[in-house]
Order: C-alpha cells, then sequence, then structure tokens
C-alpha cells in the first residue's frame, strides 16, 4: 500500500514521461481498494501515429487487486490543447462541412473541428494578418471554413458551452465546445455556397430545421451531435427580450 507522499511521487513521475510527448497528465492514479482501476507504472508507449494520438498502456491494478492492464489514448499535443468543436452560425444558418473520413470510406457531414492554432497566430484568409484575443483555437474554422466564409466575416458572438469526454472508455481527450456567430456580407459568400444542398461544395449553410432533420441521418458522428444538442439547447434556453 503506497503512501499518500509515494502515491503523488509516482503520479508526478508518469506525467513527467507524458509531459515529455506533450501529452496531457492524469489527474490522479486511481485506487483499486475504493473500487478504481489503480494505475502502477506505464508499461509501453506506442507513438505510431503520433502526429494524431499516442496509445499509452499503463500497468494496473484492478478493483479486485489482481494485476491488469489499461491503455489510454492521447490526443496529441494534449498537453496544450484537447481540441475544439464549434458550432458557427453564419448569417443565422449552420455551416457544415462536407469530410471524406477514410476511416469510414465515406463523406461525412459535421460542424468544424480540430486542433487549431492559438488565435493569436493563426492568419486569417492568409491576409488579413493576427488577431490577438486569447488562446482560444478560431484558426480552426479558418481552416475549415475557408477563405470563401472566412474572408470579411465578423465574429459577433462566442460561447463557451462545455468540455466533453470524446470517449470515457479509451481516451483522455475533453474537446471544448463552442458556440460562434458570424455575420459575413451576402456578397462576399462564395456562389459554391449559395444553395447549400449542392453535393459539391464542402461548406453548407443548413438552417435550424434542416439541421433538426438531417440529425442521425446525414449528421451522423458523435462531435457534431453532442454540438448541436449542445447549441441548440443553449439558443432554445436564452432569454427572449419582451
Amino acid at each position: 500500500m503506497l503512501t499518500d507522499n509515494e502515491r503523488q511521487q509516482l503520479l508526478a513521475e508518469i506525467n513527467a514521461v507524458l509531459a515529455e510527448r506533450n501529452l496531457k497528465p492524469l489527474p490522479k492514479l486511481g485506487d483499486h481498494s475504493k473500487g478504481e482501476f489503480e494505475i502502477v507504472r506505464i508499461k509501453e508507449i506506442y507513438d505510431h501515429s503520433k502526429r494524431f494520438f499516442t496509445d499509452v498502456k499503463f500497468t494496473v491494478l484492478l478493483p479486485s487487486g489482481d494485476p491488469g492492464e489499461f491503455t489510454v489514448r492521447f490526443n496529441a499535443n494534449g498537453l496544450s490543447s484537447d481540441g475544439a468543436v464549434f458550432v458557427t452560425l453564419v448569417n443565422g444558418k449552420f455551416a457544415i462541412v462536407k469530410q471524406w473520413r477514410p476511416s469510414l470510406g465515406r463523406w461525412m457531414y459535421e460542424v468544424p473541428r480540430g486542433f487549431g492554432e492559438k488565435l493569436d497566430n493563426a492568419r486569417i484568409a492568409g491576409q488579413l494578418g493576427t488577431i490577438g484575443i486569447g488562446d482560444l483555437p478560431l484558426g480552426t474554422l479558418v481552416r475549415e471554413l475557408g477563405e470563401e466564409v472566412m474572408a470579411g466575416a465578423k465574429v459577433t458572438s462566442l460561447t463557451h458551452l462545455a468540455n466533453i469526454a470524446q470517449d470515457s472508455g479509451t481516451h483522455s481527450a475533453t474537446p471544448s465546445y463552442f458556440l460562434v456567430m458570424l455575420q459575413v456580407p451576402e456578397a462576399k459568400l462564395s456562389k459554391g455556397l449559395k444553395g447549400s444542398d449542392d453535393e459539391v461544395a464542402k461548406v453548407k449553410l443548413w438552417d435550424t430545421e434542416t439541421v433538426r432533420a438531417e440529425i442521425g441521418q446525414r449528421l451522423c458522428d458523435n462531435h457534431t451531435i453532442t454540438a448541436l444538442c449542445l447549441a441548440l439547447n443553449h439558443i432554445q434556453n436564452l432569454p427572449r427580450l419582451a
């Protein structure tokens, strides 16, 4: 049985190894005597896809007290950020991005997400210089929505909705979810974005009715459905002016 000091020392040593790879720290080791998986040490680290994630296999004590193993997936650069997911309203319509996903072998319709740069390092449309308002990764929107949307765009509102566990069974990540409202001069929106049913266009602008109808249909990934549910709930509960 480890003392509290020994437990804290072990946790610090494990987190130091994770920090060397820019992975987020573990908040605690767990305690098998309380029905938890208790991390004993790092057994192996798999860096085969470290641009995207790193898998760390831990030796653990199971709640029964028997030895075992458990692998946790850490997002790349998780020490800096777990990433961000954006529900983006462009002139009142939801921006939906069409993405090819090799893991599924199909096109997916999603809200923007990713591991954008800090905003003060992000170049808007490659031409508009830098904007410094903290560490919100709005560079993700620039990359995902492109110049057609972001050139001339004005961020009128940005709300942090929640941090939600990506997959509590295997991942350490809890990405941040945001609601962003943009105003863009209609004349500057590219013709490819007008008529958002165009299957070739990468970015589509859907109204609320279309978004609700497509949840579980074309909108069928966890990040997107979670983000939209958070955003729609937030919007529904906003106070109404008399």
